[in-house]
């Protein structure tokens, strides 16, 4: 067998593979969706005042969530989607579109997602089904189409935390596992609870594409340091940032809000445990909308359980116990889904569970993993039923407009 030659075609693949995934993901997003652009754009209006010298608004936005502090008015999410638009906005200004930027990177997450499912299959079959399991069985689809602040934060969150995972499992140096979680951070601060993966993976390798060192018996300090590193430069960023907003290191920007303790959903305060039954009611519990007339059953604004929006992720569970990759994701997924659960609110308004989607790259892998190398029929039957779920979501909800709470 010529290798040369098979390494070649396998590129080829590939990269005609990645073409056609992030195309269709990109037509199909704009289609199913109201690409015109959001009024919740936060990031546009922050990347602004960046390119401004400034760190916050100079008026109220009363439809978006702000935190007055001494005259001014500053964005509540952590910056780095605004970071990263801060190119298009200096060509664009604020016209420019964020529910079709946030739609740019839904698509090349579904890219990523099939380059991460490579990682773990040589089966081409289950490559291209993990990618559309993804990209249309999930609610990433809603999420990446919905384009508004939180949605797009989330977003852009899934992009680095699946770049993350993906210079690890392809045995990148630490430091830029690390910078990539650490940038997932700096959207969503939850994603930094995932480090147990990381460290799952990186205590059995060197720091780069050196050999493993179990056979050694010696612990991989070295990459663990790196990896540290590269998580610390967002956190001091953050840190940083927070202090020269508000004087203090720690992100306070939430509790800011006017009233926003006096709101119903917070009487215990922002994060309390005894929030945790009102989040697993809609995570697993949570069903679609049933009314009297036409079209009878409907999306839920209030959220919908995840066994319906990805009925495939029960292979999630046939992924095993026994190996670092799935211990990794387990704890990262608990930790995470534990700070989630806490909150006050429950996402609303949403469809499915949309807090969930900060874990999703790491119940992705675990469902790829629990597939394995064998795509049988009733791995295509959930996934084809999700993509449906979904694609039913997106119709109901922005063609026609039936849903409600």
């Amino acid at each position: 067998m010529d290798i040369s030659r098979s390494g070649d075609e396998s590129k080829k693949f590939t990269i005609s593979a990645l073409i056609l995934i992030f195309i269709v993901s990109f037509i199909v997003y704009v289609l199913t969706t109201d690409s015109s652009p959001t009024t919740y754009n936060s990031f546009v209006r922050l990347a602004d005042a960046f390119l401004n010298g400034r760190l916050y608004l100079l008026h109220d936005v009363p439809w978006i969530e702000l935190a007055p502090y001494e005259g001014r008015y500053y964005m509540v999410p952590p910056p780095m989607p605004a970071v990263l638009i801060m190119p298009v906005v200096w060509v664009f200004g604020l016209s420019i579109n964020q529910t079709l930027i946030s739609i740019f990177f839904g698509s090349l997450n579904v890219c990523l997602a099939f380059l991460t499912a490579r990682t773990l299959t040589n089966n081409r079959s289950v490559q291209i089904w993990s990618a559309v399991m993804f990209g249309f069985g999930t609610i990433h689809w809603w999420v990446a189409s919905a384009g508004g602040v939180w949605t797009f934060s989330q977003t852009v969150s899934m992009t680095f935390l699946f770049l993350a995972i993906l210079l690890t499992l392809s045995r990148f140096h630490s430091f830029l596992s690390g910078a990539a979680l650490g940038a997932s951070y700096w959207c969503r601060l939850p994603t930094i609870l995932s480090m147990p993966f990381f460290l799952a993976m990186y205590s059995v390798r060197g720091h780069d594409n050196g050999p493993k060192n179990a056979a050694t018996g010696k612990f991989p300090l070295k990459p663990i340091i790196w990896l540290c590193l590269g998580v610390g430069i967002f956190v001091i960023l953050n840190a940083v940032y927070n202090y020269v907003r508000f004087g203090t290191p720690f992100d306070i920007s939430y509790y800011l809000i006017p009233g926003i303790l006096d709101e119903i959903w917070y009487r215990e305060g922002i994060f309390d445990v005894s929030y945790i039954p009102r989040h697993l009611k809609i995570i697993f519990l949570g069903l679609p909308r049933i009314i009297d007339d036409f079209p009878y059953v409907t999306p839920s604004w209030n959220g919908m359980a995840i066994w319906i929006t990805t009925p495939a992720f029960i292979y999630a569970f046939f992924a095993g116990i026994k190996n670092r990759l799935a211990v990794g994701c387990w704890l990262s997924i608990v930790l995470i889904a534990f700070v989630g659960f806490c909150h006050g609110t429950w996402g609303f308004m949403q469809f499915g569970y949309r807090f969930a989607t900060d874990f999703y790259p790491f119940l992705f892998l675990l469902t790829v993993k629990g597939i394995g190398d064998h795509l049988r029929w009733h791995h295509k039957l959930l996934i084809v039923i999700g993509v449906l779920v979904n694609l039913w979501g997106m119709l109901w909800i922005y063609k026609f407009g039936w849903v409600g709470y």
